[in-house]
């Protein structure tokens, strides 16, 4: 009788511990053991920005630079939404224009959590410069 109680006590905290793990692993994480980030890492992520980030004419002919944080949330099939600039210069067009590169990246590899992809937020710095030569 004990072994059988023991069984069933063990059934249901696996079957309640299984449906927890599952339950957390919907919902948007803000801290993950292993950050989302952009496919080949920081080189392809330079090279994407080296090719596709724009410096706004409104900036250039106002000498606006900075650094613009944007934030977004990466699923685990490796789309992303809920872009917004969330710091940065407000004028010159640079918050549009990260907003604007960030949603053009496409797909990114997401968040970890205990070996599972999870659905996390991510924040990512775009920095504005202009050299003057």
């Amino acid at each position: 009788m004990k072994n059988t109680f023991l069984l069933a006590a063990i059934i249901v905290f696996s079957v309640l511990r299984c449906s927890a793990q599952s339950a957390d692993l919907d919902k948007t994480f803000t801290k993950v053991l292993i950050e989302a980030h952009y496919p080949g890492g920081d080189t392809a992520w330079l090279h994407f920005l080296n090719h596709n980030l724009r410096y706004p004419d409104d900036a250039v002919n106002n000498e606006v630079q900075g650094t613009v944080i944007v934030s977004f949330i990466v699923d685990t099939d490796s789309t992303i939404s809920d872009v917004h600039a969330i710091s940065g210069p407000t004028k010159g067009g640079l918050r549009e224009e990260a907003v604007r590169v960030i949603t053009l990246s496409g797909k990114w590899v997401p968040a970890s959590q205990n070996g599972q992809a999870v659905k996390g937020y991510k924040k990512e710095p775009i920095r504005f410069k202009m050299s003057f030569n």
